[in-house]
């Protein structure tokens, strides 16, 4: 699920959307469930001052010991106050991103902007589930967008830690696996990763689209961009649905 960028443009009727990130999920099913709670939160914390220790305070909170409301509230307080809204979380699943030097408080919601994700996700099933659990759900004909944590380009750190269970080389190779078993079962197949050697060798035999995605979270500014990524497919789209991607990524 991550951003749910895919899943709000296409705005499907029915849908399956699931996240190993039991802190996101729980927001969205707050943002659905419980929106008036929320905002009125939400709107309470928004007329603070934003501080590294009103920051510090949040993030040492054990959100086990919190209600799904509250819970919700620290994540979505921690993402638009972290550094570049990073999300990473340490091997005991404690969040473990720096404070982002704010000096006021960034707006930390829309509510016009919730209660149409609300409304989006009214008719959605919403998992808090590994990748395996929502894509044995799929069947002949349904269209799954795969989005799991990067393989680690050649010499970069490796960062896989959206959960306290890391992403290795290993999880991959099974992922991979899992979508050879899905384009054989008939499923309309999208994944996004990182462009390495790696990711070529296990998709070599499908559709892989160059996109490029700048580094928002590279201290240097000069170095956050000239990056690709690799948009991957079990279907050839529509010249004219690739247009805008060839004029912006060109």
């Amino acid at each position: 699920m991550g951003g749910g960028a895919v899943f709000f443009h296409l705005r499907p009727r029915k849908a399956i959307v699931s996240d190993a990130n039991f802190e996101l999920i729980n927001a969205y099913k707050m943002i659905r469930d419980k929106l008036d709670a929320l905002v009125e939160a939400l709107s309470a914390l928004q007329r603070k001052q934003a501080s590294r220790s009103l920051y510090e305070y949040y993030r040492r909170l054990n959100p086990e010991k919190l209600s799904s409301i509250e819970r919700a509230v620290r994540f979505i307080f921690l993402n638009k106050t972290c550094f570049n809204g990073l999300y990473r979380v340490n091997s005991l699943g404690r969040f473990n991103v720096p404070f982002g030097k704010y000096s006021r408080m960034p707006k930390l919601f829309e509510k016009a902007n919730l209660v149409e994700i609300r409304t989006l996700l009214t008719t959605a099933e919403v998992m808090c589930a590994g990748y395996e659990i929502a894509l044995d759900r799929a069947r002949t004909g349904d269209f799954a967008y795969i989005d799991p944590p990067y393989s680690p380009e050649p010499g970069s750190s490796n960062f896989t830690s959206y959960t306290k269970e890391s992403f290795s080389e290993v999880d991959q190779k099974r992922l991979a696996a899992k979508f050879r078993e899905l384009d054989r079962k008939g499923c309309l197949l999208m994944l996004s990763n990182s462009d390495t050697p790696l990711v070529n060798d296990l998709y070599s035999k499908y559709v892989k689209h160059k996109v490029r995605a700048d580094r928002m979270i590279n201290c240097v500014g000069s170095e956050r961009t000239g990056y690709h990524e690799l948009l991957i497919t079990n279907f050839r789209a529509p010249v004219e649905t690739l247009l805008p991607w060839v004029k912006r990524n060109a």
